[in-house]
């Protein structure tokens, strides 16, 4: 054999897969495929929606900067930006003088697109069932205020009695009724009140049945009158 022979390069053997058995062992041999796969559809989708006009550019009223439930808006709270938006959606409102003026009803973040629904007025029971009713009540430590907002549902508890000539009694005169409004100037700080904020005299507004209107209106000449937070 010649000195001068050239070797040959090992041949690495190419690893062979074992065959998957059970769907597990699927998942994690083709997670990555199918998570780029995934991702690639939504970008197709999403561009497809765009190019169909669905989301084409609207001129639409937003919020400039983040503002709280109850504040009266001005000119400088809000401004028309064009944005992507449903060609389709008419509760956008397009005008900003008809928002002047006008209360929030809730907390809305700075870019937010504002509703009619998001206004204190007519619009605020919209959806609501047949015979309801916004009622404004005072309740009697202004400073639990603080920790309602907007959306959540409260019962509507009146203590009377003073202990001595007239026994203490609590009754629920009103069950499970949404929150409508709260003073802007409510603010929460980790959950509790404040020490430095003010809660509007204890106000907040609920939605209720029209049956239940003159208790709950007349609840606070009658005793005291608290909120529970309730699921």
């Amino acid at each position: 054999m010649s000195l001068f022979a050239k070797s040959r390069a090992p041949v690495i053997p190419r690893p062979k897969l074992r065959p998957v058995r059970t769907r597990s062992e699927v998942l994690r041999r083709y997670r990555r495929p199918a998570g780029i796969a995934c991702l690639l559809l939504a970008a197709a989708a999403a561009l497809n929606l765009l190019a169909d006009g669905q989301l084409g550019q609207r001129e639409i009223v937003v919020a400039v900067a983040d503002l709280p439930a109850g504040v009266v808006l001005t000119s400088s709270d809000v401004q028309l930006q064009q944005i992507p938006a449903d060609a389709n959606d008419h509760q956008l409102l397009t005008d900003v003088q008809d928002l002047v003026g006008q209360r929030l009803a809730v907390a809305v973040p700075a870019g937010t697109a504002l509703r009619d629904y998001l206004l204190v007025g007519p619009q605020l029971l919209t959806g609501s069932p047949q015979g309801t009713v916004a009622v404004p009540i005072r309740l009697t430590d202004a400073a639990t205020v603080g920790l309602i907002h907007p959306g959540q549902l409260v019962d509507i508890v009146l203590t009377t009695g003073d202990g001595f000539e007239k026994e203490i009694r609590s009754e629920t005169i009103a069950h499970a009724v949404p929150v409508l409004w709260v003073p802007a100037t409510a603010k929460s700080e980790f959950g509790m009140l404040s020490p430095s904020a003010t809660s509007g005299d204890g106000i907040i507004v609920v939605a209720a049945a029209s049956t239940l209107s003159d208790d709950l209106a007349g609840s606070m000449s009658r005793g005291k009158v608290s909120a529970v937070l309730v699921n």
